[in-house]
């Protein structure tokens, strides 16, 4: 308890601004520390359907089909939203071609 009590006492006023800004900062240095979190972040954001897999594939630093293979690893089922032309202008602005 001492670092949550007391560290936003510290940072904040000269370094952060707020108090979220002081825990978004923490939790990109956690994510830059343990890469392997971003992916389980982006599989529990897909899961729960707050999420599309192009968005949890680019929050997992992976490709599409990377990220659709850890899915099937895990047993998952993929669902894929939208449109062809939706799919399209996707990977036209993924790739522009």
């Amino acid at each position: 308890m001492y670092l949550a009590e007391n560290l936003p006492k510290a940072l904040v006023p000269k370094y952060c601004g707020s108090v979220d800004n002081l825990i978004e900062d923490a939790y990109r240095a956690l994510l830059n520390l343990k890469p392997g979190l971003k992916v389980e972040m982006a599989v529990e954001l897909y899961r729960n359907k707050e999420v599309s897999l192009w968005k949890a594939a680019d929050m997992a630093g992976t490709t599409v089909e990377e990220f659709k293979e850890i899915l099937r690893s895990r047993g998952f089922r993929i669902e894929v939203r939208g449109s062809k032309e939706e799919s399209e202008r996707r990977i036209y602005r993924a790739t522009g071609d």
